[in-house]
């Protein structure tokens, strides 16, 4: 069995790999990642190899190699790195290294399931796109605030904005918590929207992230819904296996 991990900004994913295939995701919100937490979350794991994607901050990455190395003290993680060129990608950056890791990783994972070009968008955080045409080549990317960011900016720099985090009517709004939450999930989908249409007609375009779902209700254009293309990016380069999972659209 091998364990793969994915810190972004806001959560710790993770997700044992057994014969080629996925057990369910588990996550833990940044908040509350400490070595007792994670103990208790990992203690009954046996994992052979490990694998580490992160792009969270450096007393959280502290935090998780010091519960590697008091539970697995004998396995040296795997930390995965954006390349230059790799499985299929070839990395768009003049310097490789600076584009994020888990931008990189979603390539990798969407190039193992077309040929087509492609067009990743993470809903995460932040809002990354990035697009690959069908060689596989990196023809770069856009980062906005993703939807809590978006709405958290409202809410600490107006005078009378609430902080809004519940779903709401589709539409034009008559009440402040609805103009709030419809205006920005539209503003994502726009540029979504925005970036597709410069884009050749068989482009494919993934969808991955905590928000994924809710702007994929959204598009008025086919996406493929892939809940972990990052844990599946980081299982290719770190394991040099294709693990097959499910697309739902």
């Amino acid at each position: 069995m091998n364990l793969l991990l994915d810190l972004g900004n806001s959560r710790l994913k993770w997700v044992c790999v057994e014969n080629e295939q996925f057990l369910p995701v588990q996550s833990l919100p940044n908040t509350q990642i400490t070595c007792p937490a994670l103990i208790s979350c990992w203690q009954d794991l046996k994992p052979e190899k490990i694998a580490i994607s992160c792009v969270g901050n450096i007393e959280l990455q502290q935090i998780i190699a010091a519960t590697i190395e008091q539970l697995w003290g004998d396995i040296s993680p795997y930390f995965a790195k954006s390349q230059a060129q790799t499985n299929g990608v070839i990395n768009g950056y003049s310097q490789p290294e600076k584009l994020g890791v888990d931008r990189f990783l979603a390539l990798i994972a969407a190039k193992q399931k077309t040929d087509f070009p492609i067009c990743v968008v993470d809903c995460g955080t932040a809002i990354t796109i990035d697009v690959l045409n069908e060689k596989g080549e990196h023809q770069g990317g856009l980062i906005c605030p993703g939807l809590s960011l978006m709405k958290k900016a409202l809410a600490l720099n107006t005078a009378d904005l609430p902080l809004v985090d519940i779903a709401k009517n589709d539409g034009l709004a008559r009440d402040t918590q609805a103009a709030i939450f419809n205006g920005t999930l539209y503003a994502a989908c726009g540029l979504i929207e925005k970036v597709m249409i410069q884009l050749p007609e068989n482009t494919q375009l993934f969808l991955t992230g905590g928000d994924a779902k809710q702007i994929s209700l959204q598009l008025s254009r086919p996406f493929l819904l892939e809940n972990d293309l990052v844990l599946q990016g980081l299982n290719r380069v770190a394991f040099q296996s294709v693990t097959t999972l499910k697309t739902s659209t």
